[in-house]
């Protein structure tokens, strides 16, 4: 997946993982499930934007 293809796709992931169905799914453990979502979200952007950085750095 190009660079370009990549930001619109965690875009729609994530707001996929936070739309209603998912949150209807997980409505017990709510909080959890949220702190989840939005910690892997975290990881996600810091393990593309890290990997980005070393190819921009020439370190593959």
């Amino acid at each position: 997946m190009k660079n370009k293809e990549l930001w619109p796709f965690l875009f729609c992931l994530f707001t996929l993982l936070l739309n209603w169905p998912f949150l209807d799914i997980f409505s017990l453990s709510l909080p959890y499930y949220l702190f989840g979502v939005w910690g892997l979200l975290i990881v996600a952007v810091g393990y593309f934007v890290r990997k980005e950085d070393r190819k921009s750095q020439g370190r593959v």
